[in-house]
């Protein structure tokens, strides 16, 4: 199968998906010069850290190539629920959801979401959750897909350079 749990020396793969799919899934919804200052090199020294020390679990997809060569091309990272007003005994979350936009389309997006739901449900959880950008209609409409809908409750982040965003979070069934 083409997922599978993350380990430490899927680091840089897994930063190179983090930067290139927010760069390409949100250009059109942040500042240009915010996404053109994002770091692969700061991203991957962040993911060895989780990858040493999280609580939570990391899935990747591994595409691989008809020559034999392996690539990371999605990821997800997933626990316990972190919001306040969820019980996370009985809820998990899907921290981050990252797909390179060369495979979107795919079906890839599809596999990963079932493999992050499948590991929830094995650590017991009843339910799942996820925060998508407001504004993100290509990832709100996927996420729908997979069963998942609105909630109502949303939360401002703000990023470096103090640039807010408005997410909402989703929500579905995992039984």
């Amino acid at each position: 199968m083409p997922v599978r749990p993350a380990t430490l020396i899927d680091a840089a793969g897994i930063a190179h998906v983090h930067v290139t799919s927010w760069q390409d899934a949100y250009c059109d919804l942040l500042p240009a010069d915010f996404l053109n200052r994002l770091s692969v090199k700061q991203r991957w020294r962040q993911w060895k850290n989780i990858l040493q020390v999280s609580h939570g679990h990391t899935l990747v997809y591994e595409h691989i190539e008809p020559a034999g060569e392996r690539q990371i091309v999605g990821f997800a990272g997933l626990g316990a629920c972190r919001d306040p007003d969820i019980d996370s005994h009985t809820t998990g979350e899907i921290y981050a959801f990252y797909l390179a936009s060369a495979h979107w389309g795919k079906g890839y997006g599809a596999t990963l979401m079932r493999a992050a739901l499948e590991l929830l449900r094995e650590l017991g959880n009843e339910r799942a959750t996820l925060w998508v950008l407001r504004n993100n209609q290509r990832a709100i409409r996927f996420y729908e897909r997979a069963g998942f809908a609105a909630d109502g409750c949303t939360k401002i982040e703000t990023l470096p350079g103090s640039i807010e965003i408005t997410e909402m979070r989703y929500w579905r069934n995992i039984q």
